[in-house]
């Protein structure tokens, strides 16, 4: 059987430690849950190019500039906009408020598809996201919640694999491939670790 996905569930957000030279540290990142997401989209953020000579497209370079993502949210989870929009809890009114020089946090973005046999797992390692839209519309008496929805942009995050720096943008694991990163994928951050096995085509 072919693999397929639907459903997303299981979505978290790991926001990691970040040092003067804007390196990041997962080893005790903070994790906040986000339930009640309906949907995301990520659009591919980049440019093809080429140069034609010879009659033919001679040089065709490619540029991964991460993804532009929209995430909707039956409500976005209060903590998580106070972690990564910036926003502030008042302790003498409780109110919970957006200020106009808030500094966005980043962080690891981690869920899960519903799949074929085993449940894919998926990452994209550095979302910055921006301030969410609101709106509210009286429905004819249906019960029909309103959706929250947010943008936000995944860009590739520089670490080191064998001696060498590497961006990555995103990543994915199923059962399949690997049970043990399988297993911890939703209560840490994984950040590859070695070469790519020539033995594994994703199948």
């Amino acid at each position: 059987m072919k693999p397929y996905h639907y459903d997303v569930l299981n979505v978290h957000a790991f926001f990691p430690t970040v040092d003067e030279n804007g390196t990041y540290d997962f080893e005790k990142a903070e994790c906040i849950k986000l339930p009640g997401m309906r949907s995301f989209e990520g659009s591919a953020n980049g440019d093809l190019s080429k140069i034609r000579a010879d009659g033919i497209d001679y040089i065709v370079i490619s540029s991964n500039n991460g993804y532009d993502l929209t995430l909707n949210f039956v409500q976005i989870p209060d903590n998580f906009k106070v972690k990564a929009l910036g926003e502030v809890v008042d302790g003498a009114t409780g109110i919970q408020y957006e200020t106009a020089d808030a500094e966005p946090a980043p962080f690891a973005l981690v869920g899960e598809f519903k799949g074929s046999k085993d449940n894919i797992r998926w990452i994209y390692y550095n979302v910055t996201a921006s301030r969410p839209n609101q709106n509210g519309d009286n429905k004819d008496n249906m019960k029909e919640p309103d959706e929250e929805s947010l943008t936000a942009t995944a860009s590739p995050l520089p670490i080191v694999i064998n001696g060498e720096e590497v961006n990555v943008v995103r990543g994915g694991v199923t059962k399949k491939m690997n049970p043990t990163t399988w297993s911890k994928w939703l209560s840490e951050v994984v950040l590859p670790a070695g070469e790519a096995d020539p033995d594994n085509d994703g199948e």
